[in-house]
């Protein structure tokens, strides 16, 4: 199977990229913990806006090219909320320093640019966490206040709730005598929820739901 790229920044929510980007503040989450770093001294907003553009930059090398100005926009705001809070110069010069490289290169920078904020950001996994809850709350706004985890523990319960709503899933276990689509696999449910998506790219056509449209984003791709 193939994934066809589809380049769309803003859309009505992109389902399994939240649960992508869930996924990995759950992974950040875990190393945080067994890092036993405080729970109670959340990450300086500047380095989290510079995280989120780190990973829009990497989002950018996979193919979503309108990624790239929107990393951009968060350098500057994490440039500007170092400035009014009076962060660690490094954040600074660091958000500086990448985005004169991407407006001067564009896509061709790229790569620098990530390795001037890896560098003078030194991210830790409680910063990585909270920006990809950010990302995971951009990709799929309409249903945030639904899903949103009250705390680390509860981001797998996040992802089976947005699992359980867009996704095709079996509904039972095979039972002796049941047909399969391959053997030993059990066919997947057909009565799935409908999208609530509102147009663009997650509109239902023809009877195609949010789960199978949804929101062809890479996620965003179509099988």
């Amino acid at each position: 199977m193939s994934l066809e790229i589809v380049d769309e920044l803003m859309t009505p929510g992109c389902p399994q990229c939240a649960v992508k980007h869930l996924s990995a503040a759950l992974s950040y989450a875990a190393e945080a913990f067994a890092l036993r770093y405080s729970v109670s001294l959340p990450p300086l907003e500047s380095k989290v806006l510079l995280a989120r553009a780190y990973i829009n930059l990497g989002e950018v090398l996979i193919g979503y090219e309108s990624h790239l100005w929107f990393a951009v926009g968060l350098l500057q705001r994490a440039e500007e909320e170092a400035l009014c809070l009076c962060s660690p110069k490094e954040y600074t010069k660091t958000a500086r320093k990448a985005r004169l490289v991407l407006e001067k290169d564009g896509r061709t920078g790229v790569r620098r640019a990530m390795q001037a904020i890896g560098e003078g950001a030194l991210f830790g996994p409680a910063d990585m966490e909270a920006a990809h809850l950010e990302e995971a709350r951009r990709e799929l706004p309409e249903a945030y206040v639904a899903w949103r985890p009250e705390n680390c523990a509860d981001y797998v319960g996040a992802i089976e709730r947005i699992r359980k709503e867009y996704f095709d899933l079996p509904e039972a276990t095979v039972a002796e005598g049941e047909t399969t689509t391959k053997e030993g696999e059990p066919e997947m449910a057909t009565n799935k929820k409908t999208a609530a998506c509102k147009g663009g790219k997650c509109a239902e056509k023809g009877g195609t739901t949010k789960a199978t449209k949804a929101c062809a984003k890479g996620g965003k791709g179509k099988k």
